[in-house]
């Protein structure tokens, strides 16, 4: 084979490789998953999903959570919208669509993976799909509280006091201040949280000890 026809060929293979690349870029595309990252127990989570059909027709709008299907959109279907219930998952059907999907007060079960998967029409069924995570917090009801201490001290005297968070999901972060100085680590008596309720809440905990010197 001459070198001519050996390079003309390989820029024709070439440029139907090219065109291979450009037509698969092409059609469906996810553009945005926005889906809050925390959020507080009792509050409605709005799951958005966004995407380009490049000309194509919507086939379906899928959620998932966790691996299992919640929430099916299918624009030809009457009516469009489908719900399979799911522990900790309550779709607010009327306000849902193709677009976003809206979770009716949310509980600790809500946390987890959410997935969105779009499909497009015949011929190509092409399919893209998107996720994020979304953890449901609860915060402490009020403050923390100090136990076993003493109203006054004397030189030498040991001083042993522990620190009580309220419950809250995740679990609280304490620290120790003396004199407005975080405590030195030596002093501090760190304790396995506590596990309370039904849903599991942690209480967090943290002993201070330290001598009084003069």
């Amino acid at each position: 084979m001459d070198a001519p026809h050996y390079r003309r060929r390989h820029l024709i293979l070439a440029w139907i490789l090219l065109q291979l690349c450009y037509e698969a870029a092409e059609g469906l595309t996810m553009t945005e998953i926005k889906i809050p990252k925390h959020i507080m127990r009792h509050e409605d989570a709005a799951l958005g999903c966004k995407f380009d059909l490049d000309g194509e027709s919507l086939y379906s709008v899928k959620w998932y959570k966790d691996g299992f299907e919640f929430y099916r959109y299918v624009p030809r279907d009457m009516p469009p919208g489908q719900v399979f219930p799911l522990p900790g998952v309550d779709v607010e059907l009327q306000n849902s669509t193709d677009v976003v999907v809206v979770l009716r007060s949310v509980s600790l079960q809500s946390t987890g993976r959410y997935r969105c998967e779009v499909s497009g029409e015949a011929p190509s069924f092409q399919t893209v799909s998107g996720h994020e995570d979304m953890i449901v917090v609860v915060t402490p009801k009020h403050g923390p509280q100090i136990t076993g201490g003493q109203p006054r001290y004397q030189i030498g005297d040991m001083v042993r006091v522990n620190c009580t968070s309220a419950a809250s999901k995740p679990v609280c972060h304490l620290s120790w201040l003396i004199n407005g100085m975080h405590a030195n680590r030596s002093l501090l008596r760190p304790y396995e949280p506590l596990i309370v309720g039904r849903e599991g809440l942690e209480v967090a905990r943290l002993g201070l000890e330290f001598r009084v010197r003069g």
